[in-house]
């Protein structure tokens, strides 16, 4: 009733504007806040005042008691002094009189003060004993005794008068310190008491204004937006040809007035179907509906090249829409993208059919695109107008293909071309020279030939693994194995090639590696991999180690060297089928096929392969394979 009634007013909120009701929005919003924020001073003053009483009323109690125990004890000091000290009595007297004054000053703030009647008779037992031992002392003073046995005749006195008065009241302020201690814990858990019921009022406070809040904004938005909802979905709809959409008016402010007008709009415009240019324009939203269907980019200039038409595609290509661009020079469109230059190129006003192949780079990513340019001429009266039609074909992946092909056909045309040269000088020569008999030339050749040799078949066994594995056929045979007895394995082919080219190989493998479930030839044949790249690019002096150990449920192993280095536009693409490293000084040495297939090969088995380089530092190549990679029916 309270929110109907702010948001209504006298004549109503139907006939507010909209500036009023979002006034009115933050205004009942500030009062939820001030209520809250007044809620939340009263209960923190309510606090600060409880914990305040609590410490101010009993400490200044406790000490009190104390310094009146402090006093009886001066006072029985006093007596024993005066006891074994005859000469100086009236020394001993006036500081007992001192004393007094203290005890009975704080006697009387504390008499003040109490309110339980507990404590009350503990103050008044307290007086009766305190006077009694004052009397005793009066009396002990003025005792008329045998000089030779003073002392102990006043002692005596002492213990059988006087002490028992002191321990009487000692133990009666004790028991009013103690008092005072409950008292204290006492307001303690009041205190307590007060914060646990302010944070519950609190907390019910935010609870409250935060569905009032909730419930305000709620209410409010609902009236406010809901016929602009209203009038977007039914701007959709006449858009895509429904004329007959109304907007209900509920409201008589601004929103309220352009429903009214949106109504009267889309009245007009349905009369204005049923004529005859009613039809002229249902079949030109039937051609711009098939033109923005279409996949491919493309965009309609006139005669003077500015837009008139573009379709979906090419507003996401260029990062536009038709409104923004309509009426605007192509050129300038395009180049709000970045692609002047290459889009300069085109001839888009070309007077017959045309295409050109554009490379886009954007957003780092580089695309191609076969741009076809169809010019066409219609009549508007009796003028002939010129258009052109500008298509975009994506023809990247086609472009990728070419150059994998391209690249491939120039590896193997490089790796085959020197093997083949040396395998006919070696015919050649060993056709000359014949028999057993061959000199020291002769054996270098017949060991080029050999390992020119041993690289076409490294290649053609590379090529095909990888077509083993990326063939449907591709099957691996998982068992049980064991990572260090795969590691030592691979390690006994290359230490020798290593000495030879006075490269060290070190090793350091858990000895608790799990097993794993893997296929372990293809495995061994990802490490071989690894660690044949890694002793083509070392040299003389450097190093190789490969470490094995277990983590988080992955047995991770890595092989690492302090060779060139990887270049680092190339790290996230060395994996990638025929990309060779170059640059930076660093001669190519593979054919780009070997990492591919071991990340196929890794992939295979649930794992994972990454590389970490930097040039004339070294790379390491790190792989990592679930120790519970299969289900029990994947182990044929």
């Amino acid at each position: 009733m309270f929110i109907h009634l702010l948001f209504t007013g006298v004549h109503g909120y139907e006939k507010k504007s909209i500036k009023f009701k979002i006034s009115m929005l933050y205004i009942s919003l500030i009062i939820v806040m001030l209520i809250l924020g007044a809620a939340s001073l009263w209960n923190m003053y309510a606090i600060r005042q409880s914990v305040t009483n609590l410490i101010t009323t009993n400490y200044n109690s406790i000490e009190r008691i104390t310094s009146m125990k402090e006093a009886l004890d001066a006072q029985k000091l006093e007596i024993m002094l005066y006891i074994y000290d005859n000469e100086n009595s009236r020394v001993h007297r006036e500081n007992f009189d001192g004393y007094d004054r203290t005890f009975m000053s704080n006697y009387s703030e504390e008499y003040k003060t109490l309110v339980i009647p507990k404590e009350v008779e503990i103050i008044k037992e307290i007086s009766g004993c305190y006077e009694s031992f004052g009397d005793s002392f009066d009396e002990l003073m003025s005792l008329e005794i045998d000089g030779v046995k003073e002392t102990e005749k006043k002692l005596e006195y002492f213990n059988e008068n006087i002490y028992p008065l002191y321990t009487s009241t000692n133990s009666a302020l004790n028991e009013l310190l103690e008092s005072n201690e409950k008292a204290l814990f006492a307001r303690q858990n009041e205190a307590t008491d007060v914060i646990q019921l302010s944070i519950k009022i609190l907390l019910s406070l935010f609870v409250i204004t935060g569905g009032i809040s909730y419930i305000t904004s709620k209410f409010y938005t609902n009236r406010l937006l809901k016929p602009i909802y209203e009038v977007t979905e039914n701007i959709k709809s006449v858009r895509q040809g429904n004329m007959n959409r109304k907007t209900a008016v509920e409201a008589g402010d601004e929103l309220g007035v352009l429903c009214t007008e949106f109504n009267n709009m889309t009245q007009r415009l349905s009369e204005f179907e049923q004529s005859t240019m009613g039809s002229l324009m249902e079949e030109k939203n039937r051609t711009f509906a098939v033109m923005r269907s279409i996949t491919e980019p493309m965009v309609i200039i006139d005669e003077k090249s500015n837009i008139t038409l573009m379709n979906r595609s090419f507003e996401k290509l260029f990062s536009t829409t038709i409104e923004e661009s309509f009426g605007k020079h192509f050129l300038e469109v395009v180049s709000s993208g970045g692609l002047f230059d290459e889009l300069s190129k085109i001839n888009y006003r070309s007077e017959k059919f045309s295409e050109q192949i554009v490379k886009f780079i954007k957003n780092g990513k580089t695309k191609y695109y076969n741009v076809m340019v169809t010019p066409f001429h219609y009549c508007n009266g009796n003028d002939e107008k010129f258009s052109e039609i500008i298509v975009f074909y994506d023809i990247t992946e086609m472009k990728e293909l070419e150059k994998m092909r391209s690249d491939f056909i120039a590896t193997v045309s490089h790796e085959f071309k020197t093997p083949l040269t040396s395998i006919v000088m070696g015919a050649d020569l060993l056709s000359i020279v014949g028999g057993d008999k061959l000199n020291s030339e002769q054996i270098e050749i017949i060991n080029t030939i050999k390992e020119d040799s041993d690289r076409l078949c490294t290649l053609v066994n590379d090529l095909l693994e990888l077509s083993k594995i990326e063939s449907a056929e591709g099957v691996y045979n998982f068992s049980k194995c064991n990572m260090k007895d795969i590691i030592n394995s691979s390690l006994k082919q290359f230490k020798n090639i290593a000495k030879n080219n006075k490269v060290e190989i070190y090793s350091y493998i858990d000895e608790n590696i799990p097993f794993i479930i893997a296929d372990e030839s293809k495995i061994k044949w990802v490490l071989n991999n690894l660690l044949s790249n890694a002793l083509k690019y070392t040299k003389e002096n450097d190093t190789i180690t490969v470490r094995s150990f277990y983590e988080n449920g992955f047995v991770k192993t890595s092989v690492s060297d302090t060779g060139m280095g990887i270049p680092e536009d190339f790290i996230d693409r060395v994996f990638e089928k025929y990309v060779q490293v170059s640059g930076c000084d660093i001669e190519v040495r593979g054919s780009g096929i070997g990492l591919s297939a071991s990340k196929n090969i890794i992939d295979g088995h649930k794992g994972r392969i990454w590389c970490e380089s930097s040039v004339d530092w070294g790379s390491t190549f790190t792989f990592i394979l679930p120790v519970n990679n299969l289900d029990k029916g994947d182990l044929v």
